[in-house]
């Protein structure tokens, strides 16, 4: 395939760095988490507003959009509608 590596391939190499190089990994993996929930947490518009019954309908429904395009549309961070969520029955 004009030089490409298989994902088998690329998947060993970066398991094999990962074990020779642990504190780096460490610390890439813990950089990448950090910047994951800072990008989640930014929508705060209704922060310590309750959630309506219309809010729990809609993150609770089959047809619902992604996390991040019901965030934007509700006012409310990723990690917030995914605690409610989890919280509802």
């Amino acid at each position: 395939m004009g030089g490409r590596e298989s994902a088998d391939v690329v998947r060993e190499r970066q398991l094999r760095w990962r074990a020779d190089n642990p504190e780096a990994w460490r610390r890439m993996r813990s950089g990448q988490k950090r910047r994951y929930y800072q990008r989640t947490q930014n929508n705060n518009r209704c922060k310590g507003k309750r959630w309506t019954p219309v809010e729990d309908t809609k993150i609770t429904a089959a047809d619902r959009p992604t996390d991040r395009k019901l965030s934007k549309k509700l006012g409310r961070s990723v990690q917030a509608i995914q605690q409610r969520r989890s919280s509802l029955p």
